[in-house]
């Protein structure tokens, strides 16, 4: 374990006894994990391009239970909403700020402590699944570990069989501390069959700041069911943000995520899909602009455990100044899941001989009759093409930014929502990394 592992081993603070006697032995196990193996490094083949130096540059320490409280008249500034929404939740340094009342009927929305204190069906099993909550595995979920070792502040949000959910925003920012904290945050979301629900993530803080949120999202998706995740971040260049998303589905689920990357600083996304019923499908896109000293890495797998099953990923990404992205895909296609259709792509553009991107998708097939396809690439502009929007009366820098912005936008276009798509786009054209 390093210094920093250790310091944060040290600000670990022993489980309060708050909560139900299971919620305890989770916290104390996940507690004895990080003690035992820390947060990842890059000895750890996952985190082998991604290194944690930036948050000891930074001199994080993880944050108490003091750090989330908002006094009300502080008044703390909150990024205004993408788009228009009638369900949001705002959460301050990982806790519910505030939040909207008129939810439909049969969708329960809930923080992690009342949900565990009104005995939420499902989130026990739900919390208990995932991995590192349960195993004293390596240090490559080290955050995980955190996460689950100071388990107090989050979100539950349960739809009932058959039910529309909508759309609900959770719109997340930290505030400007006297120290860099490192926050810690649940998302447990839980789908019976045939419910659907729109849950789309903001992170944006009006403020620059030197913080880091660890937010782990939990989802459950019965037979049926489903399930779309946008995810917008864009962060200063100061800030961290490390998520992980865990979703298993049931028979005929739908799970699609949309991931846009146009800011922070350190950023690591973990996705992990279990098909688990027949005929499940999960969709996982995302579009990543940076440039600067940014750093983002998305690793994404998918499990295929179960027969005709659907699986895609598709990620473009445009790097310049000294931006680096990181981008890996695993499909494991399980015996017994026979009639799977599985796709990979990656595609990149380099707008700097200072930037880097490192991408390597991984298929491996122990079934039949599986369709399956994958591919990556790290280019530069089409100079043709450029030079075309050129002989159209557009400078250099105005035909660049078009077809970077056309490159990316294949990503927004696959919203279902056509003013969420603009919206994005919109951001994405403000972003987008100029050539260097």
């Amino acid at each position: 374990m390093n210094d920093f592992s250790a310091q944060l081993a040290t600000e670990l603070q022993p489980a309060s006894g708050t909560g139900p006697d299971w919620l305890n032995a989770l916290r104390q196990a996940a507690a004895e994990q990080f003690r035992s193996h820390g947060l990842p490094t890059r000895k750890d083949e996952a985190w082998k391009y991604t290194g944690l130096g930036v948050l000891t540059q930074n001199e994080i320490r993880l944050s108490v239970p003091a750090d989330t409280i908002i006094a009300p008249a502080a008044s703390p500034a909150v990024a205004r909403p993408v788009v228009a929404v009638e369900q949001q939740v705002t959460l301050l340094n990982g806790r519910i700020l505030n939040r909207s009342e008129n939810l439909p009927s049969g969708v329960a929305l809930l923080a992690l402590d009342e949900a565990l204190d009104t005995e939420v069906d499902g989130l026990q099993a739900l919390l208990e699944s995932l991995p590192s909550a349960k195993k004293k595995t390596l240090s490559s979920t080290g955050f995980s570990a955190l996460n689950t070792a100071t388990l107090e502040n989050g979100v539950v949000i349960r739809v009932a069989s058959g039910v529309d959910g909508g759309r609900v925003l959770l719109s997340w920012s930290t505030s400007v501390e006297k120290a860099a904290c490192l926050f810690n945050s649940r998302v447990c979301l839980i789908l019976e069959p045939g419910a659907k629900l729109e849950l789309l993530e903001q992170f944006e803080t009006p403020r620059d700041n030197k913080n880091t949120s660890n937010i782990v999202v939990q989802a459950a998706l019965g037979e049926g069911a489903a399930l779309r995740h946008v995810r917008l971040q864009q962060e200063s260049e100061t800030t961290g943000l490390i998520t992980r998303t865990e979703v298993s589905q049931q028979a005929g689920s739908d799970y699609r995520y949309y991931g846009f990357d146009f800011g922070g600083g350190l950023v690591r996304h973990d996705l992990h899909c279990m098909l688990l019923g027949s005929a499940a499908k999960a969709s996982l896109n995302g579009a990543y602009l940076l440039d600067g000293n940014r750093h983002v890495d998305n690793h994404a797998r998918v499990d295929h455990m179960a027969p005709d099953g659907f699986s895609e990923q598709y990620f473009r990404g445009v790097a310049g100044g000294s931006g680096k992205a990181v981008f890996n895909t695993a499909v494991y296609v399980h015996p017994g899941a026979d009639g799977t259709e599985a796709k990979q792509s990656n595609a990149n553009i380099l707008l700097s001989k200072r930037a880097e991107i490192d991408t390597k998708p991984e298929l491996e097939i122990y079934a039949d009759e599986v369709v399956a396809s994958h591919g990556a690439t790290v280019g530069q502009l089409d100079e043709q093409a450029v030079f075309y929007l050129r002989s159209r009366g557009l400078n250099q820098e105005q035909a660049r930014q078009i077809l970077t912005t056309a490159f990316c936008r294949s990503v927004s276009d696959r919203l279902a929502d056509p003013q969420l798509a603009e919206a994005i786009s919109e951001r994405m054209m403000d972003v987008m990394p100029q050539l260097d």
